[in-house]
C-alpha cells in the first residue's frame, strides 16, 4: 500500500512554476487543442504537422496530459450570459435560471489538455548522491525564490514554447490547478470528484500543505477476504481517510504492442480519440516524452547493426528460425535508419503512454477496461493493465514525478513524424465560446454544451448569419423559431416570413409576444419603397421592384422613363412621393404633346398592377415600420415561381404577372428589413427566411442576403435561412459567406450528398458519414413513423471557426417557450 503525500513530488508552487522535491522545476500549461471531428484529411495533416513541430520542440522528461471532468453547471450559466444585460432581459434571465436543472441532468463534461516541461533545477550543482543522503527530499519557500531566478525559469519555458509555435495557444495555469488535479486524481471516477476548472484564473502561491493524503491500495486488497493470498486484480483503490468520500477504484491502461504494419493517418492512428463514451466511469490520459537527434539516432543504429552482424555470424552454421529473425530484425533496421537519413528534421520519440480509468466500483472499473481493450482491437492495439505496476504508472501522470523502472518497461520508439499521427491535443467541439446553448456535442462523447452567441458574434467582429437544411419534418423550422426566441428575449428583434397555411409563425411570434403581423394578401401597412425608404435611395429601391414586376429592362423605353421619373431629380421635379404618384405622373405625361409611346407602355404596364396591388399602391395605408420586437410577414398567398423558374432564362421570360408580384413583394421584404436591421440603432435585427431560394437565386434577393452576410457584423445583424437542397438555393453569398451551417435528417441520397459537400464534408474520405445523415439522425423509428423524442434535433454544424461535428438540438429550457416553438394552431409537436 502507497500514500498519496510519498507520491506528490510538489514542494512549492509559484504561479505555473512547479518545484519538487527532488529540485526539478516544471512549468505547466493549459493547452487549446486543435479542432478535428470531421474537417478534411488537408487540415487533419496541417494538424499532425503542428504536433510534428511539438513533439521536437519538447524536451525530455515533458508530459502531456488530457484530463476527463464534469463541467461546472455555473460556468455554463455564465458563459450563456456574457455580454446579456439581465436586468433589461428579464426573458433571457428565466431562459437560463431554468437551464441549471437540464445542464444537472445531461451531466456535460469537457477534456482538459495540458502541458508539462521540465525548465530547470533548484540546485544544478547539487549531486545525485548529495539528494539521495539528504533523503531525497527537500523544503522549498516559494516566496524566497529570487526573481531572477523565476525570470530565467520563464525565459526557459518561453523559449520551449516559441519553438513549438503559436498553434496550441499555452496558457500558464494557476497553482490552484495543481492542487485540483491532485484531488481529481485520488477521487477520479467517484462522487466526489471535483468538477472542471475551466478559466485560466490567477497566477498565485501554493505550497505542499494543500495537497490532501491518501492510501493507495494496489489489488484492493483491503476488500478482499483473503489474508494469505493477495488479490492479483489490475485496479487501485484510493480512500481519503480525511474526508467522508467514497473510495475510488481505478485501473492504468498501457499500449503493450502498436500493429506491426504501422497506423495509417488520417483514421488509424489517432488512438486517442476512442476514449470518451465508456459510461459513468472518468476517462484520462497522460504521455511522457524523451527525444533523440537525428544524428544521434543514425549513429546508435550503425552500433546496432553491427551487434547484428556479429550475432548472424556466430549464427552462420546454425539451423534454426534465429538467423531469419536475425535477417528480418536487420531489414527493419535498415528500412528506420533510411527514414532518419532522408528526413533531416525527424527526432526518435521514446513515449509512454497511460490510460487512467476511475469509477465508483471495482465491477464498473474493470468492465470499462475491458470495454476499451475491445475497442481498441479496432486499431490492433493491444493494451495491458500491468500487476504490480499500476501505482508507478498513476503517479506517471503527477507533473514533476520521479522517474521509475515502469515508465522505461512500458516505453514505445517511434519516429517523431509516425508520433505526430497520433494528434493527442485535437478536440471535436464545435460552437462558441459563449453565447446561448442550443444543444449539445454528439460527437465528442462528452455532451458538452453547443453555445451559439449569435448577438455576440457581431461584437466580435464575425458574421452571426446562419443557414440551415433538411428534408420536411427534420427540424429546420424549430430551428429557425429557436434562434428567433432566442434573439427575442435577449433584446433584439426579427423579422419572419411566414409562408404556411396555417400561420405557424404567426401562432409562434404571438405567443411570445405582442407581435406585429402583416398579411401581403390583406395589407394593414404599405411596403411602396417611395413611402418606405430615405429619399435619397426610395427611386433605386422603387427600380429595383417594379421592373421585374412588369416585365421590363432598365434600358429599354418604358424601362427608361422610369428611371429617368425616379431620378431624385424626377422625383422632386414632379413631385413623386408613391407609387400611386408616379402612375398619375405617367398617365398625365402621356397626354402631353411629344411625350414617346414609352409613357404610354409604362402607363398600360402600371395599370394592369395599381388595384390588385394594394400593398404597393394604397396611399391609406401606413408605411411599415420595423420597430416591434417581433414582426412576421405572412406570404402563403402569393404565388412564387420556383428555384427552377427563377434560374432558368427561358422559364422566367414566361413567369405570369402573379409570380412576378410575390417575387416583388417577398424582395421587399427583405429590402426592407435590409434598411432596418443594417443601421446602427444599438439593437441586433434578424430576418428569417424558410424559402431561401427567393432570397439567393434572385438579383435583388441576393444582394440582401450578401449584405447581411457581409455587413451585419457591423450592425448587429444577421440572416437565417433554410432550404432542403443547398446545391440549388445557397449558391453565391449564401454559400460563400454565411459560416454557420446546419444539416438536419435527409433521406434522399442526392439531397444528403448535397448538404454534406456544402457542409465541408469529404465523402470520398468520409462515405460513412452519408448513411449516418440519412438513417442514423433523428430516425423515424417510433409508433406511427415517428422520431422518438429522445432523438429529435439530431443534426450536423460547421461552426464560424470552420469546425465540423455532430450534436443535437434542445430547444428552450422554459416550458411555456417550448409549447411556443413546437406548437402550431393545427397540431402539437415539433416540426
Amino acid at each position: 500500500m502507497a500514500f498519496g503525500r510519498d507520491l506528490q513530488p510538489t514542494a512549492a508552487i509559484r504561479g505555473n512554476l512547479q518545484f519538487t522535491h527532488a529540485g526539478l522545476v516544471t512549468a505547466t500549461y493549459f493547452i487549446n487543442p486543435l479542432g478535428y471531428g470531421l474537417r478534411k484529411a488537408t487540415h487533419k495533416f496541417d494538424v499532425k504537422q503542428a504536433h510534428h513541430a511539438l513533439v521536437t520542440s519538447l524536451p525530455n522528461g515533458s508530459l502531456l496530459l488530457g484530463i476527463q471532468a464534469e463541467l461546472n453547471t455555473l460556468d455554463v450559466l455564465s458563459k450563456m450570459v456574457e455580454g446579456v444585460d439581465l436586468d433589461d432581459c428579464e426573458d433571457y434571465a428565466a431562459e437560463v435560471v431554468a437551464s441549471y436543472d437540464r445542464v444537472q441532468a445531461i451531466g456535460p463534461r469537457t477534456r482538459i489538455h495540458l502541458l508539462s516541461i521540465p525548465v530547470g533545477s533548484t540546485n544544478p550543482g547539487m549531486s545525485a548522491l548529495s539528494r539521495m543522503w539528504r533523503g531525497g527530499s527537500t523544503t522549498i519557500d516559494a516566496t524566497a525564490i529570487a526573481r531572477a531566478d523565476l525570470d530565467s525559469y520563464d525565459a526557459t519555458a518561453n523559449e520551449i514554447l516559441s519553438r513549438i509555435g503559436g498553434e496550441f495557444d499555452p496558457v500558464p495555469v494557476p497553482a490552484a490547478l495543481f492542487q485540483w488535479l491532485w484531488e481529481h486524481y485520488l477521487s477520479r471516477g467517484a462522487s466526489s470528484d471535483p468538477v472542471a476548472p475551466t478559466r485560466a484564473g490567477a497566477l498565485d502561491d501554493a505550497t505542499a500543505a494543500v495537497f490532501r493524503s491518501a492510501a493507495l491500495d494496489e489489488g484492493a486488497q483491503a476488500d478482499s477476504n483473503r489474508r494469505i493470498r493477495p488479490s492479483f486484480v489490475p485496479v487501485i483503490k484510493i480512500v481519503q481517510p480525511d474526508y467522508e468520500y467514497l473510495p475510488s477504484y481505478q485501473a492504468m491502461l498501457t499500449p503493450h504492442s502498436f500493429p506491426y504494419g504501422g497506423m495509417t493517418f488520417p483514421g488509424g492512428s489517432e488512438f486517442l480519440n476512442v476514449l470518451e463514451n465508456l459510461g459513468d466511469v472518468t476517462v484520462d490520459w497522460g504521455m511522457r516524452i524523451s527525444t533523440k537527434p537525428a544524428d544521434q539516432v543514425l549513429k546508435n543504429n550503425e552500433l546496432n547493426l553491427r551487434r547484428l552482424g556479429e550475432q548472424m555470424d556466430q549464427r552462420d552454421q546454425e539451423i534454426s528460425f534465429a538467423q531469419n529473425t536475425l535477417t528480418s530484425k536487420a531489414q527493419m533496421l535498415g528500412e528506420y535508419n533510411q527514414h532518419f537519413e532522408v528526413n533531416g528534421g525527424e527526432s526518435e520519440v521514446s513515449f509512454t503512454t497511460v490510460i487512467a480509468i476511475g469509477g465508483d466500483s471495482r465491477e464498473e472499473t474493470m468492465d470499462a477496461v475491458n470495454a476499451l481493450k475491445r475497442r481498441y482491437k479496432r486499431f490492433q492495439v493491444e493494451m495491458t493493465t500491468p500487476i504490480g505496476a499500476q501505482i508507478d504508472l498513476w503517479s506517471m501522470m503527477i507533473p514533476g514525478s520521479q522517474p521509475r523502472r515502469a515508465y522505461d518497461d512500458f516505453a514505445h520508439i517511434v519516429p517523431s513524424d509516425m508520433w505526430a499521427g497520433f494528434v493527442p491535443f485535437t478536440t471535436s467541439q464545435i460552437g462558441d465560446d459563449s453565447g446561448p446553448v442550443i444543444g449539445i456535442n454528439l460527437l465528442s462523447g462528452n455532451f458538452e454544451p453547443i453555445h451559439f452567441g449569435i448577438m455576440e458574434a457581431a461584437l466580435h467582429d464575425m458574421s452571426a448569419s446562419f443557414a440551415v437544411t433538411g428534408e420536411l419534418g427534420s427540424g429546420k423550422s424549430y430551428f429557425l423559431k429557436l434562434m428567433a426566441v432566442l434573439v427575442h428575449d435577449m433584446g433584439g428583434q426579427f423579422l419572419a416570413i411566414d409562408r404556411s397555411q396555417v400561420g405557424e409563425w404567426e401562432y409562434f411570434a404571438s405567443s411570445i409576444d405582442d407581435a406585429v403581423i402583416i398579411d401581403l394578401a390583406n395589407p394593414t401597412v404599405s411596403l411602396d419603397p417611395l413611402r418606405l425608404f430615405h429619399p435619397r435611395i426610395a427611386g433605386e429601391r422603387a427600380l429595383d421592384s417594379i421592373l421585374p414586376l412588369l416585365d421590363l429592362s432598365p434600358t429599354s423605353g418604358a424601362g427608361a422613363a422610369a428611371s429617368n421619373l425616379l431620378t431624385p431629380k424626377g422625383i422632386a421635379e414632379h413631385g413623386i412621393r408613391s407609387l400611386l404618384d408616379l402612375y398619375h405622373t405617367v398617365r398625365r405625361l402621356c397626354d402631353q404633346p411629344g411625350i414617346g409611346e414609352e409613357y404610354a407602355d409604362l402607363a398600360a404596364r402600371l395599370g394592369t398592377v395599381v388595384e390588385r396591388v394594394p400593398v404597393l399602391f394604397d396611399p391609406k395605408l401606413k408605411p411599415l415600420r420595423l420597430d416591434a420586437a417581433a414582426t412576421v410577414v405572412r406570404s402563403h398567398h402569393l404565388a412564387l415561381p420556383t428555384a427552377e423558374e427563377l434560374t432558368t432564362p427561358h422559364l422566367y421570360s414566361r413567369l405570369p404577372l402573379t409570380k412576378r408580384l410575390g417575387t416583388a413583394l417577398y424582395e421587399l421584404v427583405g429590402v426592407a428589413a435590409r434598411e432596418a436591421f443594417l443601421t446602427d440603432n444599438g439593437r441586433f435585427g434578424l430576418l428569417v427566411g424558410d424559402e431561401a431560394h427567393h432570397f439567393t437565386q434572385t438579383q435583388v434577393g441576393s444582394a440582401v442576403t450578401s449584405d447581411f452576410s457581409r455587413d451585419g457584423r457591423k450592425h448587429l445583424a444577421a440572416i437565417g435561412l433554410a432550404s432542403h437542397d443547398p446545391a440549388t438555393d445557397f449558391q453565391g453569398a449564401a454559400h460563400n459567406l454565411i459560416p454557420n451551417r446546419f444539416v438536419f435528417r435527409q433521406r434522399d441520397e442526392t439531397l444528403a450528398r448535397n448538404s454534406l459537400e456544402w457542409l465541408g464534408v469529404d465523402l470520398e474520405e468520409t462515405p460513412f458519414l452519408l448513411q449516418i445523415l440519412r438513417e442514423e439522425t433523428s430516425p423515424p423509428i417510433a409508433a406511427g413513423r415517428q422520431v422518438p423524442e429522445e432523438r429529435r434535433g439530431e443534426m450536423f454544424m460547421r461552426d464560424a471557426l470552420n469546425r465540423i461535428g455532430r450534436g443535437k438540438v434542445l430547444g428552450p429550457a422554459r416550458l411555456d417557450r417550448a409549447m411556443a416553438i413546437g406548437s402550431t394552431p393545427e397540431r402539437q409537436g415539433g416540426s
